[in-house]
């Protein structure tokens, strides 16, 4: 990837306390920063996300 990504601050999330704790857990294991992997985590559970189909009933 050669033209550089533009990164945006979209939502100010409410995190609980046991999803940071692990975050500091899988940062200090990889090195990477807590920020950086934070928004790489987030960018692939949403892009991989895939809706289940809506029923009739709407459940």
């Amino acid at each position: 990837m050669n033209e550089k990504t533009v990164v945006k601050q979209l939502y100010r999330l409410n995190i609980e306390p046991r999803v940071i704790d692990q975050l500091t857990r899988l940062a200090a294991k990889t090195g990477e920063p807590k920020t950086r992997l934070a928004t790489r985590l987030f960018t692939e559970a949403v892009m991989g996300f895939k809706p289940t189909k809506a029923t009739k009933n709407g459940r």
